[in-house]
């Protein structure tokens, strides 16, 4: 496969598990309950409001029959590549420990020897929490994230806007906000069906954040700041049967972030950078990945 293809491949797997996240973390907290926490800092807001991970998957859990809107124009920049896209994604909560996420690249650009833009792959995710507790001082909660892409994209433009083969994802999360903290964990994995001869290699996930309230207002704002560390291997894939030695390796990247929200509306930034890369064969190395969400939220 040439090297356009093995960063493109790349690329759209970051399109999909990066656009689609949403940046909400809790379950209901009632503001009367004696062993919850105080409506203060972190919780300052609802929970739909209150701040989360920012690229890492899940923790997409609002309130039941909420809905939130929110776009997650980014840019990925690797050394002999670059490519863009502006997801729109819309989450529905199914109960208060269940939500429904369905997020498509509407706007997407990959350019490197040749050009190519276009619709990207279709991505649905649940997320649903078996686990949930909270005490006067933190809330944690656990939960579970299936995920499946479709291939609305096209496999077959020079760069490919979609995988060209159903994907699924299945992971798990865990959470803990205190007043001032918040920290989680995170791991998971994509396997992609086989497109032709083509089988794209698994991707395994690991992820984790840890962030502090800077400023918040009860009712009214909360301003937050994390740093999140995203760690991804890449199986080869295989053509036919062989595995392309140009194909697969390891990447970490930490990402810094700021939030801001308030009662009806959410915005965050930021930029990922590689603390180390480790990609098999020739292929073109990772240089910076900028990505924001500006987002609205449906009572």
């Amino acid at each position: 496969m040439s090297g356009l293809y093995k960063l493109n491949r790349f690329s759209l797997f970051l399109t999909i598990i990066f656009s689609c996240q949403q940046i909400l973390a809790k379950d209901i907290i009632s503001p009367q309950a004696e062993n919850e926490p105080p409506n203060i800092g972190n919780f300052a807001l609802p929970p739909s409001q209150q701040p989360g991970p920012f690229l890492s998957f899940g923790q997409s859990l609002i309130e039941k029959d909420q809905m939130q809107f929110y776009v997650a124009p980014n840019y990925l920049k690797s050394r002999s590549e670059h490519f863009s896209s502006t997801p729109i994604s819309f989450v529905y909560g199914l109960s208060d420990k269940a939500s429904l996420l369905l997020s498509l690249p509407i706007a997407a650009s990959y350019v490197s020897d040749n050009h190519s833009s276009g619709i990207g792959d279709i991505y649905i995710q649940g997320e649903y929490s078996p686990y949930d507790n909270s005490t006067s001082k933190y809330a944690d909660q656990l939960t579970v994230v299936g995920g499946l892409s479709a291939p609305s994209g096209s496999f077959r433009k020079d760069p490919p806007t979609g995988f060209g083969a159903p994907s699924y994802f299945l992971g798990s999360t865990y959470n803990r906000m205190s007043v001032d903290w918040l920290w989680f964990a995170a791991s998971g994995l994509t396997w992609i069906e086989k497109n032709g001869e083509v089988k794209l290699g698994t991707q395994y996930l690991y992820q984790s954040g840890l962030g502090r309230n800077i400023k918040s207002v009860t009712g009214k704002y909360i301003f937050f700041s994390l740093v999140e560390v995203h760690g991804v291997h890449m199986d080869k894939d295989k053509v036919s049967g062989e595995a392309d030695p140009d194909t697969g390796g390891d990447l970490l990247l930490i990402t810094p972030s700021l939030w801001f929200s308030t009662q009806k509306f959410f915005f965050q930034l930021g930029w990922s950078t590689p603390i180390y890369q480790a990609l098999n064969g020739e292929q073109s190395k990772f240089n910076y990945h900028i990505n924001g969400v500006l987002g609205v939220t449906f009572n």
